[in-house]
């Protein structure tokens, strides 16, 4: 082809048809041009081939993570619920006054025993890697970033804050005086059967303390899934869940 153009300018030069040959070599020169736009069309096509593919992949990787995260507030909900229900059942024992009987200890282990949540972080620590702004839908990428960053971080102070420091504390203020021994689990159980044997139950229903903790755990437990788990948190996630699904949909 070059060549072929070469003879053509070769020609014209040797016919002394110079203007011919000006119009011969602007028409050329119009020709690269057009070459070079549709080189740097097609690059900048393959390149935003390139990044929807990456950003779908990626969608993909976060609306897994958030499902699982999903069934992991759901599974604590339960869980969360099973604890006040028992709590619930130690308090009527000891208001009523009633005797010692074989469950207390499960109950007991039952309403104290311990909940995290735990999500998945991968599929969001590479998008950042990449770039927030790899989604393109601002809606969607602000979405993200608001379950992510402030949701589930709040989210996890929170629970530290209601739950796990005081369940520590219990651990090691409350339980010693009161109890055999903690994190008895069985672990050959769904619910590995927590279980917390009082020393002396009779003198556990009379000590102020205990059934202050009792009641109070109870209440941040009932406080902590009504509003943190049920209002807050999993709506977003299954929020945001959707509108990725719409994303990818689209």
């Amino acid at each position: 082809m070059i060549k072929f153009f070469r003879k053509i300018r070769q020609k014209l030069l040797s016919d002394n048809k110079f203007s011919k040959y000006l119009i011969y070599a602007m028409g050329e020169i119009v020709l690269v041009v057009i070459g070079i736009l549709i080189a740097l069309y097609i690059n900048n096509w393959n390149e935003a081939r390139k990044r929807s593919d990456e950003e779908v992949g990626i969608l993909k990787d976060l609306k897994i993570g958030l499902e699982s995260d999903l069934a992991d507030l759901q599974y604590n909900v339960k869980s969360i619920s099973s604890s006040i229900a028992a709590a619930d059942r130690v308090i009527k024992s000891i208001e009523n006054d009633s005797p010692y009987y074989d469950s207390i200890p499960d109950l007991i282990g039952r309403a104290m025993f311990p909940v995290k949540f735990v999500y998945s972080t991968s599929a969001f620590e590479t998008l950042k890697s990449k770039g927030i702004d790899l989604i393109s839908n601002p809606k969607l990428r602000d979405a993200i970033v608001d379950v992510y960053d402030s949701g589930y971080t709040f989210f996890i102070e929170t629970e530290r804050a209601i739950t796990l420091d005081a369940g520590e504390r219990a651990l090691t203020e409350l339980y010693p005086t009161r109890f055999e021994e903690s994190y008895v689990f069985d672990f050959d159980q769904p619910d590995f059967q927590p279980r917390l044997v009082p020393l002396d139950y009779e003198k556990l229903k009379k000590d102020q303390e205990f059934i202050y903790f009792i009641k109070s755990f109870r209440n941040r437990l009932d406080i902590f899934m009504k509003f943190h788990y049920q209002k807050i948190t999993m709506p977003n996630v299954e929020n945001l869940i959707g509108q990725i699904e719409n994303e990818l949909n689209n």
